[in-house]
């Protein structure tokens, strides 16, 4: 499996540990930023890891990181320590990879193509 890959099933981890220990969950939120759903996400990225795009990937633990941070469960700065400790975990992963994670740098994104 590529290390990029290795980082997001790592981060996957990580979001569903917090999503298990989630405790008061705000019933007027749409489905998609609910537990089950944040959860089902999570499985599906540890499942698919080897056969999905990185940039599918990407955007799907970049939604959950998202829907944790819109849910108060985590803050930005919370998600950037995720990064970096699964960084340390998978270091051969390509810089261009967390660009995005660097607020006085720009970036291009590639949004890749079907699925």
């Amino acid at each position: 499996m590529d290390h990029s890959n290795l980082l997001i099933v790592a981060m996957a981890e990580e979001c569903r540990r917090m999503i298990l220990g989630w405790q008061d969950e705000d019933p007027d939120l749409p489905n998609p930023l609910r537990r089950a759903h944040l959860e089902k996400m999570c499985e599906r990225i540890e499942k698919h890891a080897e056969d999905w795009p990185a940039s599918k990937l990407h955007r799907w633990i970049g939604f959950i990181q998202c829907a944790l941070i819109a849910n108060r469960i985590i803050d930005l700065a919370e998600a950037k320590r995720m990064f970096d400790r699964a960084k340390v975990a998978y270091p051969e992963v390509d810089e261009d990879l967390l660009d995005h994670l660097n607020p006085a740098d720009s970036f291009e994104i590639d949004i890749g193509g079907p699925g």
